[in-house]
């Protein structure tokens, strides 16, 4: 009985002893507990519960006798459409959309009651300038939402005698006996389009942001756990005393990092064009350029983390809060279109929203690398950099 007694007191001597070193750091438990839920709440201000309203040009004939009632279709459907207004050439109309200048160009149907004369639907040509799928069932779902409402409009103008033809076409159609009753049910039909010519699969779209994310966590962390083992294991003294400058050591910690992950960089975007089958429609150097300032600037990033943490388990959990953040504020499965204007500097204080945005133009679209994104990135790796070099020199002083 004395021996099982004794055996408790030594069991539940080390809850206390446990206990006693995590209430030790205070700032470790507000880390754990009010990061996350701090995350959460930004995220759960920033995204609205709509979709967003898409711009849209429509491109229409001045004699069109559809021309007088787009504009009031359109803003009918409430904040869904942004109406832009109505352009005559096709290919101007078009060149916007490649600008990112409009989201949505509608071709309005020339001659529709020619059309279903002759028992056809009139269809409306919809272009976008989409890669994500989810943005492009988007897309569908108000194009076809615009086209619905036409037909009950048309439809509702010839069950009552006497009212004024949406579009003119009452008089017009009340005289189509040939007409099959599907085309005068549905008179109006659209049909999608997108300037790039790759469709992608959600698995592929997400591809070029999975990179990303994988190569920011690998980088934040390995630096993060750097300088402070050191600090830890007592080889930062060393430095002290070595002829060792602290912008010597700061660029061969970069070198070597840098060095080591583009070699999982390699091996991983291998996998991923080769593997996976994504398409890789623009230049490999302007790929590897990409990856190489979101390498420069995550290590940044992760060696911020090391210099401010006392011990390891802060720095994990400091890497593992930008990681999360960057999962919910990068764009990886919401589009930052939808976020809150105030909540977009979060974002866009992250590496990974630089990385996702540039590496997706390259990768999907085959665009060149955008310069305002790029030199955005650079210039927080830049300020990360000289943040760290007074950091450690303070700590080799």
């Amino acid at each position: 009985m004395n021996r099982i007694f004794k055996s408790l007191i030594r069991i539940f001597s080390f809850p206390q002893k446990e206990l006693a070193e995590i209430l030790r750091q205070p700032r470790l438990i507000l880390t754990l507990v009010l990061g996350p839920f701090l995350i959460i709440l930004l995220f759960g201000l920033g995204y609205p519960d709509e979709g967003r309203s898409l711009r849209t040009t429509f491109v229409v004939n001045e004699q069109n006798p559809l021309a007088a009632q787009v504009e009031e279709f359109a803003k009918d459907l409430g904040p869904a459409i942004i109406y832009q207004g109505i352009k005559n050439d096709q290919e101007v109309a078009l060149a916007s959309l490649a600008l990112g200048q409009t989201d949505m160009v509608v071709v309005v149907p020339d001659d529709p009651v020619a059309k279903i004369q002759n028992n056809e639907q009139a269809q409306f040509l919809i272009y976008h300038n989409e890669v994500d799928p989810f943005q492009i069932a988007y897309i569908r779902s108000v194009g076809n939402l615009y086209t619905s409402e036409l037909n009950r409009r048309v439809l509702a103008s010839l069950t009552k005698e006497g009212q004024e033809s949406v579009s003119g076409l009452n008089e017009n159609l009340s005289e189509l006996n040939a007409v099959s009753s599907s085309v005068l049910v549905s008179p109006f039909s659209s049909e999608f389009h997108g300037l790039s010519e790759v469709q992608y699969t959600p698995v592929g779209f997400l591809s070029p942001a999975v990179i990303v994310l994988l190569l920011q966590h690998l980088s934040v962390t390995i630096s993060a756990l750097s300088i402070v083992r050191e600090q830890r294991s007592g080889i930062m003294e060393l430095f002290k005393v070595a002829p060792l400058k602290p912008l010597e050591a700061l660029i061969s910690k970069y070198l070597s990092y840098i060095l080591f992950n583009a070699l999982v960089a390699a091996v991983l975007s291998a996998l991923v064009v080769w593997g996976i089958g994504v398409p890789m429609l623009g230049n490999w150097i302007n790929y590897a350029l990409v990856l190489l300032i979101l390498l420069f600037t995550s290590l940044g990033a992760g060696f911020a983390i090391s210099l401010i943490s006392e011990t390891e388990i802060q720095a994990v959990q400091y890497a593992m809060l930008l990681l999360l953040a960057s999962i919910f504020f990068s764009g990886f499965f919401l589009d930052l279109r939808l976020l809150w204007e105030p909540m977009k500097a979060v974002a866009w204080s992250l590496p990974a929203t630089y990385g996702i945005r540039m590496l997706q133009d390259v990768m999907l679209r085959g665009y060149p690398i955008p310069l305002l994104v790029f030199q955005g990135i650079l210039a927080i790796g830049i300020v990360l950099f000289l943040i760290n070099f007074f950091l450690l020199r303070k700590k080799m002083g």
